[in-house]
């Protein structure tokens, strides 16, 4: 049933623990099922654009900044590369720019991903509290034409090495 349901699986990393969980969450899901996976960064471009534009950041800072978030994404692609090859699961990689949710909600429609994976906001669950959702999520929650999927496993890294 699953195989007919999911066939293409996409996951936002951001750099976050949680999304490394939920890289892993989706190599494993593409391990069991034969799904293809594709793990995608963001540079957020529009972010950098306002705080230069409202005199927050200048010119210099500005390039330097997206120099290093842009290098900061490829290294984090390539990590969730490396997890997925020792896993024996091919995966393809993408580095975008642009504001952060859009560019997660177009990029699982040019994919044509049949869901969403994101990390969650684990930080607080083990005291019982309710996690935040970011404005991010909130709008990707609302914009996403695929079921979203929010990994919330802290231990996946021991099911992981496991597998």
């Amino acid at each position: 049933m699953a195989k007919d349901f999911f066939k293409r699986i996409i996951v936002a990393v951001n750099g976050s623990e949680a999304s490394i969980q939920a890289a892993m969450y989706g190599i494993m899901m593409s391990r069991c099922y034969n799904l293809k996976m594709k793990a995608i960064y963001v540079v957020d471009t529009a972010t950098i654009k306002y705080l230069s534009l409202n005199k927050f950041l200048i010119d210099e800072e500005k390039l330097h900044y997206e120099d290093q978030l842009t290098q900061d994404g490829a290294n984090y692609l390539k990590y969730v590369e490396r997890l997925a090859l020792s896993k024996g699961v091919k995966i393809e990689t993408q580095l975008l720019t642009g504001g952060v949710y859009s560019e997660i909600v177009k990029a699982a429609d040019d994919y044509n991903a049949d869901l969403l994976l994101l990390g969650g906001n684990h930080s607080n669950s083990s005291k019982g509290s309710k996690s935040s959702t970011s404005d991010a999520e909130k709008n990707i929650l609302l914009s996403a034409h695929v079921p979203v999927l929010f990994v919330q496993k802290p231990e996946i890294e021991r099911l992981f090495k496991n597998i």
